[in-house]
């Protein structure tokens, strides 16, 4: 089993040195020098993105519990209204 694997792994190093031989050297430092910063750059982009989406889902949900769920949703106390009639004795009738 050890023999298959390390077997396996020579064959595939091989082939992706064949692979790298026929990518010219000046093309390998080329995209380096290019495209390293370009996906460096795009990384930090999107880290500051997905940053920046949690910050708004944050700010959602305290707008939420601090402003719409007092108005919208269900009150705490309810509030009765009672009614009743009253009258009042003048001095004469007592």
């Amino acid at each position: 089993m050890r023999k298959m694997v390390l077997g396996g792994l020579r064959q595939w190093l091989r082939a992706l040195g064949r692979l790298l031989g026929t990518v010219p050297v000046g093309w390998l430092i080329l995209m380096g020098i290019v495209a390293l910063p370009i996906a460096i750059l795009f990384v930090v982009v999107a880290l500051v993105f997905f940053v920046l989406l949690a910050l708004l889902a944050v700010l959602g949900l305290l707008f939420y519990l601090l402003v719409w769920r007092p108005v919208f949703g269900p009150r705490r106390r309810r509030e009765k209204v009672i009614e009743a009639e009253y009258t009042v004795k003048s001095e004469d009738d007592q």
